[in-house]
């Protein structure tokens, strides 16, 4: 259900669904309005609409809802889809965000259905466009300003932000990539910002990587459909949505003086495979939280794999490379020199 000041919307009752693509994959997701209408929802022109999805990590969420309330414009809508199994995220909403829209998903949703229940209210709701904006990912003040502007005056455009590490400040993607022949379904690019680019308001780039803070209008989803939580429920469904968006001709955009905030270490940590036990690192290949878990590697591959039939290559190729990293990890981590943990030094 959703809630705001005294209306509700029930997302598990039959009621219409606002966008609906058989390309995209798309379960039937619905909602009823059973209450009184929420005023500050309704539908205007050029409305930007910022989703968020939440389970179980309410401390997260809230530090992603101030930094959005920090914002140099407040004119946007705020929906957060809480798809969790405890009541942390409702009363922490209502206590201190009341102002925030809160959607309850069932819980089997993961990410991608969550994504899309924020996506077919926002656009039901009449939204221009959709910022998608994982919780552990909190935009500079200046930034959404920057996206807007942006937006606006490419109004066809997805257009994303510059991503940097939380604690040190460091890039990690401006401009990133793939190459599926070879086993790599995200290439992170370059880690620094040549001033040539940074002279440039507005780059084009061949693939925007996740929900962090990327502004998509509604015109594109229109022409791509919405995510695909069929066959790429968790992990995936963002590269996927992108790359028939770029296959649709809509251009993928980085705004180089806008930034997001990413906070891994509120994250699992898969992303550091070296952290782990072996028999912890084999585990992340059947665990659907992890971005290496086999079955929705294999469906990104089947999609999107140049050499159509071949798709299997592609995922032997990226499971031998991520043993090679786990490998070169678990050495550093016992042979190299002691380093300090960054979280200590914040």
């Amino acid at each position: 259900m959703i809630v705001r000041s005294g209306s509700v919307w029930d997302a598990r009752r039959p009621g219409a669904c606002a966008v609906s693509s058989p390309k995209s994959g798309l379960r039937s997701g619905t909602w009823t309005s059973i209450g009184a209408s929420c005023d500050q929802f309704e539908a205007l022109l050029s409305t930007l609409y910022i989703v968020i999805t939440d389970f179980n990590g309410f401390a997260q969420t809230s530090r992603c809802l101030d930094a959005l309330i920090s914002s140099d414009r407040s004119d946007f809508h705020t929906l957060v889809v809480d798809h969790g199994t405890s009541d942390e995220t409702r009363r922490g909403l209502q206590a201190r965000y009341p102002e925030v829209c809160r959607i309850q998903g069932s819980e089997d949703l993961w990410w991608t259905g969550a994504v899309n229940l924020g996506v077919r209210f926002a656009l039901e709701s009449g939204a221009s466009a959709v910022m998608l904006l994982n919780n552990d990912c909190y935009v500079e003040p200046g930034a959404i300003d920057i996206l807007v502007r942006n937006w606006r005056e490419n109004p066809g455009a997805i257009v994303a932000p510059v991503q940097r590490d939380y604690l040190s400040g460091d890039i990690l993607s401006y401009d990133p990539g793939t190459c599926f022949l070879l086993g790599f379904s995200t290439l992170r690019g370059p880690r620094k910002i040549p001033r040539r680019v940074m002279e440039r308001p507005l780059i084009d780039v061949d693939l925007i990587l996740g929900g962090r803070g990327a502004i998509i209008p509604a015109v594109v989803f229109e022409q791509v459909g919405l995510f695909d939580e069929i066959e790429l429920p968790h992990y995936g469904a963002d590269h996927d949505f992108y790359l028939r968006a770029r296959d649709k001709g809509v251009r993928l955009c980085v705004a180089t003086n806008a930034f997001v905030d990413v906070d891994d270490t509120r994250t699992t940590a898969a992303d550091r495979p070296g952290e782990l036990s072996f028999r912890e690192f084999v585990a992340t290949f059947k665990n659907r939280r992890s971005h290496r878990n086999l079955g929705d590697v294999a469906a990104l591959y089947r999609k999107h794999y140049p050499v159509p039939g071949f798709y299997v290559v592609g995922v032997v190729l990226s499971t031998i490379r991520y043993f090679l990293i786990y490998v070169i990890g678990r050495c550093w981590r016992r042979l190299g020199p002691t380093r300090i943990d960054r979280r200590e030094t914040k």
